[in-house]
């Protein structure tokens, strides 16, 4: 699926390894605020087969049915080089059906909303490659 959405969106970046999953469970009152899941200074610790690397492409993975939970929704700012500057031009896509998954690069500004009902489960994966040239 990451092939496909790498190369459906054009961005055609050039990856090769993905980091462990993260699986993230978020009650009532919880969420993650605006951040990014890469930078352009790559990992430098030696024996580590990062490397050198940097995180490209972002995975959100929904497991969970969105009657299961209400808010939590996963939001996409587009505010990628002025980290300074209040969020704007955001375009919210709601994950809502158990399987549901989300490419995107992983400079982009992103969030989860606080989860206002129920549990919001979902696995994160972070796809790596040399940086840009």
């Amino acid at each position: 699926y990451v092939h496909k959405a790498n190369a459906n969106a054009g961005w055609n970046f050039q990856w090769n390894q993905s980091e462990s999953c993260q699986f993230t469970k978020y009650n009532k009152g919880q969420y993650y605020d605006w951040h990014c899941d890469g930078w352009d200074k790559p990992y430098g610790k030696e024996g580590d087969p990062a490397n050198g690397k940097i995180r490209k492409l972002s995975v959100t993975l929904s497991l969970c049915d969105g009657k299961d939970y209400k808010g939590g929704d996963f939001e996409v700012d587009f505010r990628n080089n002025d980290p300074d500057k209040k969020p704007h031009t955001k375009i919210v896509k709601e994950i809502r059906p158990k399987g549901s998954l989300v490419v995107f690069p992983s400079d982009l500004w992103h969030r989860v909303r606080p989860v206002e009902k129920g549990t919001r489960y979902s696995l994160v994966i972070w796809n790596l490659g040399w940086p840009f040239k």
